[in-house]
């Protein structure tokens, strides 16, 4: 199979709008992302959320997404508490809805703030009867996925209007135009690993990662 740095010299990229990113002091980089599947702006807080939401789209398993979806709050002992996951998906064969936290494993650690706030909000999203998993970054890195995903997404067909009735996995699904044989191969194929990550990532238990130190 070719490399998709070969199957790039080969094929030029369609034009594109430019996809306005604001770096903020202490943030990293926000952005909006062009998903066919969320229905609202597809909104990123950082390189690893963008990184996310590449996976999430690639991903034939899930039909929708939506970031910052909602916020939650519960009490904790005497604490009135706040928590909004990263992001909402739909799975066509979840039986509940799925939420997803997206963190760095560089910093995450089961000591440190973000693990402290998840282990207090994960009680009452169970409580609610909700799904929830980590994302971590090294995840989202593995088998070179990520470039294989951003240079594919860079070389499809531009996004129309939202339209639920799609079916977003294809190429082009506005048009029902293919793209060359070799493209078509790469696509199916980040596709399948899309759904293998997002399989892993599901099987995984929260406490885990919040109980025992990652690298």
């Amino acid at each position: 199979m070719p490399k998709i740095s070969q199957i790039l010299a080969n094929h030029q990229p369609s034009s594109r709008r430019p996809r306005r990113i604001v770096t903020v002091s202490g943030r990293g980089v926000r952005g909006i992302f062009p998903s066919r599947k969320s229905a609202k702006a597809a909104q990123f807080e950082s390189l690893i959320e963008e990184m996310a939401l590449r996976a999430l789209e690639g991903a034939p398993s899930v039909k929708s997404f939506t970031t910052q979806p909602r916020v939650f709050e519960y009490t904790d002992g005497a604490l009135q508490r706040r928590y909004t996951p990263d992001v909402e998906i739909q799975i066509e064969t979840a039986d509940a809805t799925v939420f997803l936290e997206v963190k760095d494993d560089r910093t995450f650690t089961p000591h440190s703030k973000a693990a402290a706030r998840i282990r207090a909000a994960l009680p009452h999203l169970r409580r609610c009867g909700h799904r929830f998993h980590i994302v971590l970054r090294s995840d989202l890195l593995a088998n070179d996925l990520q470039d294989k995903l951003a240079l594919l997404l860079r070389m499809r067909p531009l996004r129309g209007k939202f339209r639920p009735d799609l079916d977003a996995s294809l190429w082009d699904p506005e048009n029902g135009t293919p793209p060359p044989a070799d493209i078509q191969q790469q696509w199916e194929d980040a596709k399948r690993q899309c759904d293998d990550l997002l399989r892993r990532i599901m099987k995984r238990d929260p406490d885990d990662l919040l109980s025992v130190a990652t690298r």
